[in-house]
């Protein structure tokens, strides 16, 4: 496969395809994206969230027209739910590191079954989880999604090197945690 990467002067992120990946012969979406995939589907990294825009596939056949809910809407709303409870101090990880039963763990893979990607365990996400908090340095946590796709992507690796890329992919992040923050009601 041949594939290149860029940021046009638009701030879009570009990969391109030759043969096409999934169908497509290139993939076009915002950093924005990156960041919320990552969240919403409970991925470990950016060359993983990559992976899964690049892979994904919404099933359509799970939108309800009359309640406007799609495969997005139960991750959108565990995760709401999740910081909610984590601002009032409320942790879904037991003493001995692994994940309790979790709610956004399953809404998460809801959405991943809904966007035809692979589903994670509480104890695969208990492991993601232990990975990303430790001093591992060099070890890549997954969280099941497969990023062989990305490995030849001419500019992947630089824009994913890049401390301005990173910087501007955390300023995303802050965005997107803080628009689904519970805020507080001044009466």
């Amino acid at each position: 496969m041949s594939a290149t990467f860029e940021m046009d002067a638009n701030g879009l992120c570009i990969i391109r395809c030759d043969p096409p990946v999934n169908g497509s012969d290139s993939f076009v979406f915002q950093p924005e994206v990156i960041v919320s995939w990552k969240a919403l589907l409970g991925l470990a990294s950016t060359r993983e969230a990559i992976a899964a825009i690049m892979q994904g596939r919404e099933d359509t056949s799970r939108y309800d027209r009359a309640t406007g809910r799609g495969v997005w809407t139960g991750a959108f709303e565990a995760l709401e739910s999740a910081l909610a409870d984590s601002a009032t101090g409320v942790s879904m990880l037991a003493d001995d590191g692994t994940v309790l039963d979790d709610p956004l763990t399953a809404a998460r893979n809801k959405t991943r079954e809904g966007m035809r990607l692979p589903v994670m365990s509480n104890e695969t996400d208990a492991r993601m989880r232990a990975a990303l908090t430790s001093d591992a340095s060099g070890v890549e946590a997954s969280s099941g999604i497969d990023t062989a796709c990305t490995r030849n992507i001419d500019g992947l690796d630089e824009f994913l090197d890049d401390e301005s890329s990173q910087a501007m992919l955390d300023e995303c992040e802050e965005r997107f945690f803080a628009s689904l923050m519970p805020r507080t009601q001044n009466n």
